[in-house]
């Protein structure tokens, strides 16, 4: 694996477990064995690489979405709380909702980016929704934005408590009461 590489998958766990301010860029150079100056050859700074993750995230996210595509929406919505009960389990926070936390503190451009990543997991939801509806397994009465929003802050708020509590059973409950209060 290239240092590149390896720098991102560093950052990507440093986020994810310390969140964007609670691991520097020497951290990260440190973690790999070379000197801070070396790290910035890949990366101009800790923005640049944060920049890079949201991107790697946005990637993972359309590609595991693509996979996907296929199956009925009850189903799409069950592998997405799969997805964070995996994130959890590892003692990690989604990157969406460690970034918003942090979200005072970052760039413009990384606030930018960020708002991209979250329209686009606010689109796939949409869409999903709309699916489920037409599938007839969700009920036809649902406000499609609404609902959407409400899953998105669901997930991301009910990890952060799935955390706190050092367990994930009430996440796995929550998910699966998502769910079930979409359906007809």
């Amino acid at each position: 694996m290239d240092t590149r590489t390896r720098a991102l998958d560093l950052g990507r766990h440093y986020l994810q477990t310390l969140g964007f301010n609670g691991f520097s860029f020497q951290t990260v150079a440190d973690a790999l064995g070379i000197r801070k100056a070396s790290l910035h050859y890949y990366f101009a700074s800790k923005e640049d690489l944060g920049m890079a993750l949201i991107e790697e995230y946005q990637k993972s996210y359309a590609d595991w979405a693509l996979k996907r595509e296929h199956l009925p929406a009850e189903e799409k919505m069950e592998q997405l709380i799969r997805m964070f009960v995996k994130i959890g389990a590892d003692h990690k926070i989604c990157p969406g909702g460690v970034l918003c936390a942090d979200y005072g503190s970052v760039s413009n451009p990384m606030k930018k980016k960020l708002l991209q990543f979250h329209l686009g997991q606010k689109a796939w939801l949409v869409r999903t929704i709309k699916q489920g509806i037409q599938e007839k397994t969700f009920r036809k009465n649902l406000p499609v934005e609404e609902t959407a929003d409400l899953i998105q802050a669901s997930i991301q708020g009910g990890l952060q408590v799935a955390r706190i509590r050092g367990e994930m059973k009430s996440f796995k409950i929550l998910g699966k009461t998502l769910i079930q209060n979409l359906k007809s």
